[in-house]
């Protein structure tokens, strides 16, 4: 089997240099690596002397390196000389002979000269109406010079007029670009991070983007919470946010990374779209643990705050402002109520996950009582009954003599009131008759047509599409926040009763 050298560049063979001197003065041999094991340090010297770092080297019994790469120092004294061809004797190497010659990797390494650049010629002029009239003749230079000189007169000042005053033209239409660009420019970085900006001077955006009205009715909003929030302390996971977060002076703690402004657009855009803590912070150019930390202070002040505004109406206010509609048929009704659910995770706790489970939505869910004027914000349970609920929300201790509620079927609560002297306006059942008799289909009809209001009270909170996905619960007090801001944010869009 013949044998091939494994050193780069080196072409020998057994099969093709056999009995064949190489440049006339020796014949080849090839040489088999060092043991592994009998003499592994003179076997490394001859893989690192071979150098190959392709990687997929590996030394193995068939694996040799010609006679070329070894001086003639490098045999045994007494050996026949190389250059006797005809002697068949194998050639021995001595015991510590390492291979150096290695001609073929100087070249293959040997980087390569840059050719030096060629020489450039100068491009050909371009020419003139006067150069090609001048070219049918053949003129000279000079005869051409003098024949534009006696012709139109010294042409070089009008050209360099002509060059200057196209130079000056540039030079501003440059100034002008330049100053287009940095409007641009500056354009552009005021859009790379959301802002109030965006929405400022507009109504439909306002609407879209926070559920308010209008522009004056956000900006309204605003400077209604803006000297609490000038100097709030912003909620950190390690305490819960209490009443003292508020202080008089400067805000503590380090520097705002937004405008006060944009920490409210902030926390409208999440209670009215719903949207992420990881897309508010790529739109507003801020990390997501920064958009949570806002969202929780803001949602701490906004509940303390609308805690001071006159939610319960007095009974003169109620007279005054009540619509035709109730007025004609039920014109003590002080209130009208009913419960909403919102969906949460599913508690781990097995207790706590069998108070919060509704039968009704079949989910896990809170529920919170809603009336037209909202006098609260506690939640509880889904599993709450509506009877349950109203009287443990302290809604009938608020009630006066004569008053009347209007509620739905499910709010058994008539022997509540009795002792207070409220009247409950509730559509008629139908006790174990086939059907309602005329009366009752009527009364029904009545109380629906207005009690529709707190229907649409309801459907007014739900619009705050951050309550149309599954709560968190694992923050019980936030969700209750989180459902009274919303309630009472629907305050600022105006009556559901013209």
């Amino acid at each position: 089997m013949p044998h091939y050298c494994c050193a780069i560049g080196c072409r020998s063979s057994s099969a093709k240099d056999k009995n064949v001197q190489d440049d006339g003065k020796r014949c080849l041999s090839f040489h088999q690596f060092p043991s592994r094991e009998l003499e592994p340090k003179r076997m490394k010297q001859w893989i690192h002397a071979v150098r190959r770092q392709d990687g997929t080297f590996s030394v193995t019994e068939s694996t040799r390196i010609c006679s070329l790469h070894f001086s003639d120092d490098m045999y045994c004294d007494g050996e026949r000389s190389r250059a006797d061809c005809k002697s068949t004797r194998r050639r021995k190497l001595k015991k510590d002979a390492v291979p150096t010659l290695f001609p073929h990797q100087t070249s293959l390494t040997q980087k390569r000269s840059r050719p030096p650049p060629k020489e450039r010629s100068e491009p050909p002029r371009k020419k003139t109406k006067y150069s090609e009239a001048a070219d049918l003749d053949e003129p000279s230079c000079v005869e051409e010079i003098d024949l534009v000189s006696s012709a139109f007169g010294d042409t070089s000042v009008e050209a360099a007029k002509c060059q200057a005053a196209k130079c000056q033209q540039l030079q501003l239409e440059n100034e002008r670009l330049k100053e287009q660009l940095a409007r641009a420019e500056s354009k552009l970085r005021s859009f790379v991070a959301f802002s109030v900006k965006f929405i400022e001077g507009d109504d439909a955006k306002t609407q879209y983007y926070t559920g308010l009205s209008t522009w004056p009715m956000f900006q309204a909003c605003y400077t209604f919470l803006e000297d609490g929030a000038s100097v709030m302390r912003y909620w950190h996971g390690s305490r819960t946010p209490a009443e003292d977060d508020i202080h008089s002076g400067q805000k503590p703690g380090p520097k705002r990374k937004m405008a006060l402004m944009d920490e409210f657009f902030l926390v409208m855009m999440r209670l009215r779209l719903g949207l992420g803590l990881e897309d508010l912070g790529y739109r507003f150019g801020v990390h997501k643990s920064t958009i949570s930390r806002i969202f929780i202070s803001w949602i701490n002040l906004m509940d303390r705050k609308f805690k001071h505004l006159p939610t319960w109406l007095s009974r003169r206010k109620v007279d005054t402002l009540m619509p035709p509609c109730f007025k004609r048929w039920y014109p003590s009704t002080r209130i009208i109520i009913d419960c909403v659910e919102f969906f949460v995770n599913s508690p781990d706790s097995p207790a706590r996950k069998c108070a919060s489970f509704s039968q009704y939505k079949n989910h896990s869910t809170v529920k919170c009582l809603v009336g037209v004027a909202p006098h609260g914000h506690t939640i509880y349970e889904g599993s709450i009954s509506d009877r349950a609920i109203t009287e443990a929300s302290g809604l009938l201790t608020k009630l006066e003599r004569g008053d009347s509620i209007m509620a739905d079927k499910g709010f058994n609560i008539q022997d509540l009131c009795v002792a207070s002297g409220v009247r409950v306006n509730i559509p008629p059942f139908r006790t174990g008759q086939r059907q309602m008799i005329p009366a009752d289909v009527a009364a029904t009809k009545k109380i629906a047509g207005v009690r529709i209001h707190v229907e649409r009270k309801m459907q007014r909170i739900k619009c705050f599409h951050i309550l149309g996905k599954e709560l968190d619960n694992s923050t019980f007090d936030t969700i209750g926040q989180v459902i009274y801001v919303c309630a009472m944010l629907t305050n600022f869009q105006g009556a559901l009763v013209a």
